[in-house]
């Protein structure tokens, strides 16, 4: 769908916090409005468009900047069909429909009860041209939200994360005399936690592989990749979109910045994405993965991937034309839609308008193994490349392909160009090759990660996506890193501020977030990191494998003497000089000087170490430590250590409180554990999957992560699932208040969590 073309309506509207907006009894004390709250739609009536776009600089008052939730497609989604004038009867009408794009169901206090989502005008409707009076014809009723008898529609339904609902039909009263109507909406629906984090989005920074990219213009890109990441560049910066699910994203194209499509795979299936301009949808999903998309219009749109599949989308629907192969097909593009090339294993097919054929087929290596030609991209009819894991370029000349010769030795995966005199090729340990219209010649990527795709706006604007995060950019003079995350997994975070956050994990990593960006540090260790903590920024202590400590002062990191070359699971302190860490069989302390064991030769019945996985307390003298010894909590009183039954018997990995009273431990089978000041008991807790870490803001604001990018909340009565845009593993979460979390995890996954 496209903003602003006939019959067709994209309405981004925000969110309503649910404490202040749902089921009021009586008028609201507003507060002063925020301008970004609302979003201002503008109705021709003429010309039967409707159209949203940003918000007025002076929306309707009586709307709290505190409690209003809102930006283009942030929360929420709105979009019409069927957009109509009947002057017979002097009406206008929409058929409207809602996606939730938050991390939590909406239209539902519970989970389970319904209550709906009530979308309610908070200004106009208002004559901007013409004369006479508008008034919304058919609402569900009228109530007060932001002031008194505002007209809403209601969606008796619960939408869960991405799901769009039934469509509505919208109407209002409009004279003949008028032209044109404008309007603002919000939303009001109950959540089952409406005070906590609403998204969770990937870090610009995560190490995930990016696979495609593709631009509408310099200051509208986009890149994609595995587990759904997204990412949007203004010109400026890179930032995270909200994904309809944990999809592996292969292949990106446009027709304009708001008609985008993405392609990949989610298990067994194929999956189409498309964009708006305002949120990403499911279009349709289909059997076997998608590689790549290309289109000569927004109507005239062309997907290839596994076993040979080729599909079509008019404009209205997907369909699968007959396919000449059953080979895995890597890459589609044309110069129109009736000369389009698809290639793939020992194969590049053509396709006239009617047909596809194979255009040359059985390639081998000279190993007699199939070439796998793995990108085409062209700059007409007669002048189209193609690269693959084969020494050189193949070229179409409009007649015949034959080989350039090249300077490459690894595989290429990616090629786009301005013109057949200024086209990049990028592949395997960071290649980028540049064709001048004579030669190929070698250019410094500055990375050795490898390039998967690129694309670009012009010979001075391209860009190159790829492993680990990877984002490059060239400026016509030479290639600079924008973002480049790491493949390492991260096992554990903390920060003394939102701008002063670090991050450690595998082979000594320790990445640094100034507020701004993530920078590796140098740890002078390749052992695992698996814990760390401080008592201030420049006070900070990780631990690891073999014993491995170090300490950070605020300028770099140095190894501390260990008295124990026995593995480290986990690190906290009262203080710079109280300092617990654990691990394979045993407790150490710090006192400011040096480290001692102060518990060792811990184990199981079975006779090998017991691992203690994390540790915590609330004070000096109320410290709290977990592993894998099952049915037992070891608690220090500030003299000695001793064992806390538990009603569990597995595996613990994370401990976090809030007080004395108010401790939760994680486990094994998504066990949840909590501690009064007198008993363990287990709570429910909506997941069978190993949870991994806690960390909470308050005893009422607590979350637990793990496998498979769960993602628990307690807010102080229940826990409830929260959606996560990863399939991978979910090691630790910290934050620096109660919406502004990070979570870490397998790959160097980095997710921010905010309202």
């Amino acid at each position: 769908m496209r903003i602003a073309i006939r019959g067709q309506l994209v309405l981004l509207a925000g969110l309503c916090g649910v404490a202040a907006c749902t089921d009021h009894t009586g008028p609201t004390a507003p507060a002063p409005p925020s301008s970004s709250r609302v979003i201002s739609c503008q109705a021709d009536v003429r010309a039967g468009l409707l159209a949203c776009g940003a918000p007025s600089p002076s929306p309707a008052s009586g709307i709290s900047a505190d409690l209003v939730l809102g930006g283009q497609g942030t929360y929420v989604a709105l979009r019409s069909s069927n957009v109509s004038y009947n002057s017979g009867i002097t009406t206008f009408q929409a058929d409207v429909t809602v996606e939730n794009l938050t991390a939590q169901p909406l239209g539902t206090s519970d989970g389970k009860t319904v209550t709906g989502v009530k979308v309610f005008f908070s200004s106009g409707p208002t004559v901007t041209s013409g004369t006479g009076t508008v008034t919304v014809a058919n609402p569900d009723g009228t109530q007060t939200f932001t002031q008194a008898a505002q007209p809403y529609f209601l969606y008796n339904q619960i939408l869960t994360t991405a799901q769009v609902s039934a469509s509505r039909t919208w109407q209002w009263s409009v004279p003949i005399t008028v032209n044109r109507f404008a309007f603002q909406v919000l939303v009001d629906a109950a959540s089952p936690q409406e005070h906590t984090v609403l998204r969770w989005l990937y870090d610009p920074a995560d190490g995930a592989d990016i696979a495609a990219v593709w631009s509408a213009s310099a200051t509208n890109v986009f890149a994609a990749g595995v587990g759904g990441k997204i990412l949007h560049y203004d010109g400026t910066s890179w930032t995270a979109q909200a994904t309809p699910g944990q999809f592996d994203v292969a292949g990106l194209w446009g027709s304009s910045g708001s008609d985008v499509f993405a392609v990949g795979a989610v298990g067994q299936l194929g999956v189409i994405l498309h964009y708006d301009g305002a949120s990403w949808t499911i279009q349709q999903y289909v059997s076997g993965g998608l590689i790549s998309v290309w289109g000569s219009s927004g109507h005239d749109v062309f997907a290839v991937g596994d076993r040979g599949v080729i599909l079509h989308y008019d404009g209205t629907a997907w369909s699968q034309p007959p396919s000449p192969t059953n080979v895995f097909l890597s890459s589609v593009w044309g110069t129109s839609g009736s000369d389009v090339f698809a290639v793939g294993t020992g194969t590049i097919l053509h396709y006239d308008g009617t047909t596809w054929t194979v255009q040359l087929g059985g390639l081998t290596l000279t190993t007699g193994a199939p070439a796998f030609v793995s990108a085409v991209w062209g700059s007409g009819p007669s002048d189209v490349f193609a690269v693959g894991d084969f020494v050189g370029v193949f070229h179409y000349n409009g007649t015949a392909w034959s080989t350039q010769n090249g300077p490459n030795t690894t595989d290429l995966l990616g090629v786009w160009g301005t013109s057949g005199t200024n086209v990049f090729a990028v592949g395997d340990g960071g290649a980028i090759l540049h064709y001048d219209g004579l030669n190929w010649t070698a250019q410094t990527s500055g990375t050795g990660n490898s390039l998967i795709a690129d694309w670009g706006n012009s010979g001075t604007d391209v860009f190159a996506v790829g492993q680990n995060g990877t984002i490059l950019h060239y400026n016509g003079a030479g290639w600079t890193t924008q973002l480049a995350g790491t493949p390492n997994a991260l096992l554990a975070d903390w920060g003394s501020a939102a701008g002063d956050v670090f991050a450690v994990g595998e082979f000594g990593t320790i990445l640094h977030y100034d507020g701004t960006r993530w920078t590796a540090q140098t740890s002078g260790t390749t052992n695992l990191l698996n814990a760390v903590w401080g008592s201030t920024g420049s006070d900070v202590f990780a631990v690891g494998d073999g014993g491995t400590i170090l300490h950070y002062n605020g300028t770099g990191w140095t190894a501390q003497p260990s008295p124990s070359t026995a593995d480290l699971g986990g690190v906290w302190g009262r203080s710079g000089s109280d300092v617990f860490a654990v691990g394979s069989g045993l407790i150490l302390h710090y006192n400011g000087s040096a480290w001692s064991a102060q518990l060792s030769g811990v184990t199981l019945t079975n006779g090998s170490p017991a691992f203690f996985s994390s540790v915590w307390g609330s004070s000096g003298s109320d410290v709290y430590a977990v592993g894998d010894f099952g049915t037992a909590v070891f608690h220090y009183d500030g003299t000695s250590w001793a064992i806390q039954a538990t009603p569990n018997n597995t595996i613990l990995y994370g401990v976090w409180g809030n007080s004395a009273s108010d401790v939760f431990a994680v486990g094994d089978r998504g066990t949840i554990l909590h501690y009064n000041g007198a008993t363990w008991t287990s709570q429910p807790s909506a997941t069978s999957n190993a949870l991994l870490g806690v960390w909470g803001n308050s005893g009422s604001d607590v979350f637990a992560l793990g496998e498979s990018g769960t993602l628990v909340h307690y807010d102080g009565t229940s826990w409830t699932s929260q959606f996560a845009p990863t399939l991978y593993s979910l090691f630790n979460v910290w934050g620096s208040g109660a919406t502004q979390l990070i979570a870490v995890g397998e790959f160097g996954t980095l997710l921010r969590g905010s309202r």
